[in-house]
């Protein structure tokens, strides 16, 4: 069949396969894609066919198939990527578990006067004034042992290879 046949076919077909595939996805950007590569496909067969019936019948099944392989490549990312997704937070979990392990080394090597003090600020959520008040030691004393406190911390973690 000749080329003139097929652009008036492919015409005359378009809304019809168009109207199929927006049937099988919702989104219009896929839909039309579906109905090219079906168009695409007919076209490669084009030679071999003997009637414009058989064009018909095969671009709507070409178009089925082409909207099936689409389903399956958008479920097939969608597989992929919340696997990659969960892989990455099990990782940052593991991560996390890792460096609070480590926190806690840390804060265990610490001299006991300034673990305590490192204690009420993180655990108890306490500000340098109450701590002072607390344990009756100087607001500025209390601030110099959380400092030194905090460095030794990022120390440890550093050579630990955490930081």
């Amino acid at each position: 069949m000749k080329a003139e046949l097929f652009t008036s076919i492919v015409l005359r077909l378009r809304p019809r396969l168009q109207s199929l595939a927006l049937q099988f996805d919702a989104d219009r950007e896929a839909a039309d894609d579906a109905v090219q590569e079906a168009l695409m496909r007919l076209w490669t067969a084009w030679e071999g066919l003997d009637d414009v019936a058989d064009a018909e019948r095969l671009a709507v099944q070409l178009t089925k198939h082409a909207c099936i392989d689409a389903y399956r490549l958008k479920h097939k990312r969608q597989t992929v990527a919340l696997t990659e997704v969960t892989a990455t937070a099990t990782s940052n979990t593991v991560h996390e578990a890792e460096l609070q392990r480590a926190l806690e080394k840390a804060v265990a090597m610490l001299p006991p006067a300034e673990r305590r003090l490192w204690t009420m600020y993180s655990e108890a959520q306490m500000d340098s004034a109450e701590i002072a008040a607390a344990t009756g030691i100087a607001v500025r004393s209390v601030s110099s042992m959380l400092s030194t406190a905090r460095r030794r911390i990022v120390e440890s973690l550093k050579k630990g290879g955490m930081l």
